[in-house]
This record gives C-alpha cells, sequence and structure tokens, in this order.
C-alpha cells in the first residue's frame, strides 16, 4: 500500500489545524496590554457608588501577569499626616485594586485572574470573566450576571 494518497492528505489538512490554532493565539494576544476603564453597567444601568467618572486601568502582560484599579470619582479628604479610621474607610470604599497572573480560555472564551494580592480585605480567589472584543473595548462578563465592565485600549 502507497503512503503518498496519505501525504497528500496530511498536506491538505494540516494547513487548517494550524488556522484554529493561530486564531486561537490571535485571541489570547489580543488582551495583551493596557486598557482604561469606561464604565460597568447592570442591566444597561451605571453601577451605582463610583461617582460620574470612576478612573481605572487594567494591564495585561505578555508573561501571564496582570494588575487592575478602579478608584471611584469621590471626594477623600485628608486631614493630617495620619488617615483616620473615617477617612480609611473611604478611600477603600468602591476601589477595586489587586494583581496576579491571568490565563485565557479560548474556547470558553474566558479569562481568568488569579489574584495574589488585593486592597479589599479578605479578597482572596480567582475572577473568572466572559470576554468580549468590540473595536477598541474590551467588555468583561462575570458568570451568571448581568454585568458588563468596559474597558478601552491606551494607544
Amino acid at each position: 500500500m502507497s503512503l503518498w494518497p496519505t501525504m497528500l492528505l496530511a498536506a491538505a489538512v494540516a494547513p487548517f489545524g494550524m488556522g484554529v490554532a493561530s486564531a486561537q493565539d490571535d485571541a489570547a494576544k489580543k488582551i495583551v496590554g493596557a486598557w482604561r476603564y469606561v464604565g460597568t453597567t447592570i442591566d444597561g444601568v451605571p453601577r451605582a457608588g463610583r461617582g460620574d467618572s470612576p478612573k481605572g486601568l487594567i494591564y495585561y502582560g505578555p508573561h501571564g501577569e496582570m494588575s487592575v484599579q478602579i478608584a471611584p470619582d469621590i471626594e477623600r479628604p485628608k486631614a493630617g499626616a495620619v488617615m483616620t479610621p473615617d477617612e480609611a474607610k473611604i478611600a477603600v470604599s468602591n476601589y477595586i485594586a489587586y494583581f496576579g497572573t491571568y490565563t485565557v480560555d479560548e474556547k470558553a472564551g474566558t479569562v481568568t485572574h488569579q489574584r495574589a494580592a488585593s486592597v479589599q480585605p479578605g479578597d482572596k480567589g480567582n475572577f473568572v470573566r466572559a470576554y468580549e472584543f468590540k473595536g477598541d473595548q474590551l467588555v468583561l462578563r462575570p458568570p451568571n450576571s448581568k454585568q458588563e465592565i468596559t474597558w478601552e485600549r491606551i494607544k
């Protein structure tokens, strides 16, 4: 039996398999970079508690490192050199900040943040988010939620 037909079939099919892997690699590479916080909505309504113009940044590095900060647009006065307990509470309320590593599962369409540390007390574990690219925007959605966290690529 000749191997010629088998070799022809393998040569014909190989580019298709490589194209799928390449498309998946492209999705993981696309998330890499710095993204500016646009806003969070729940059922299309802006999330309460962060003021009119919250600021934030999420960073996905090429080696699997990540960090995120979202600062509410609220007055945070400081009376003296040392924060009072009330000032500390205001500083942390509705402020999101953590860092760690991330993994992308292209098949599931999710990114998982493995948090190493967080500013929020008791904040542990992983965050899994469905992701969607819309032009220069990245939309993250927690599972079983109507919440959308929108970021815009910084160029």
